[in-house]
């Protein structure tokens, strides 16, 4: 096979593999269930790592925040500041410096948002060889750029999505992918067992997937989610 043609495949497969990859540990690491979390207090710098995670997006991204509705982070300036000084507290601060997870974080944290995906992607390459690996590489850049730049953009109402957002992301904001992703990730924060991925496509695959209701189309529409 020809190089340019080992980059496609790579990029084809890796976008596949990162899907459901994104999709399993979202449910089963992020969302874990308290006998996985606890059975991680034997892991030492890596079980810290995935009950740190676990917190940040189970408890802070899907409960602490986003009460009141999808779009709304915080009722109140008081409410902000009593999380805030939860999290200084119990020495989580890079959790607000994170957006509370709405963002993966700098430099060092975006290695870390890829720590679950290290083996196979380490394998996958090895095995696909050079140019192969090189084409993985588009995935993992999305994998990390849409938690990164464009998951923000998702609790946001459409016309401060289009208000707040640089050209290029205005573009990326009316895209079909955005548009799907936007209600697919509205259901998933609703009823958080179902719609993990961002990367979409494998949540169907592994009987993941809801689709919407009458009654919460109409209120997406009402919070102004559907553009």
């Amino acid at each position: 096979m020809s190089a340019s043609g080992q980059i496609i495949l790579g990029s084809v497969l890796g976008y596949v593999l990162f899907s459901i990859a994104e999709s399993i540990v979202h449910k089963y690491l992020l969302h874990a269930k308290w006998q996985t979390r606890r059975s991680w207090r034997r892991l030492g710098y890596l079980g810290a790592y995935l009950d740190n995670s676990w917190y940040s997006h189970h408890v802070i991204h899907h409960f602490r925040t986003f009460k009141t509705n999808h779009v709304t982070i915080f009722d109140s300036e008081q409410q902000k500041r009593e999380l805030d000084q939860l999290l200084i507290a119990n020495d989580k601060k890079s959790i607000i410096l994170n957006s509370y997870g709405l963002r993966v974080g700098n430099f060092y944290e975006k290695i870390r948002y890829c720590y679950p995906h290290l083996l196979w992607v380490f394998i996958v390459c090895y095995l696909g060889g050079g140019w192969f690996a090189l084409g993985v590489l588009a995935p993992l850049a999305f994998y990390i750029w849409i938690a990164e730049y464009v998951h923000p953009y998702i609790h946001l109402p459409h016309h401060k999505r289009i208000a707040t957002a640089s050209p290029l992301m205005r573009l990326v904001i009316k895209t079909g992918y955005f548009k799907f992703l936007a209600q697919h990730h509205y259901l998933h924060h609703k009823h958080i067992n179902c719609n993990f991925n961002l990367m979409l496509g494998a949540d169907w695959l592994l009987g993941y997937h809801r689709s919407p209701e009458t009654q919460e189309l109409i209120e997406m529409a009402r919070l102004g989610l559907d553009n």
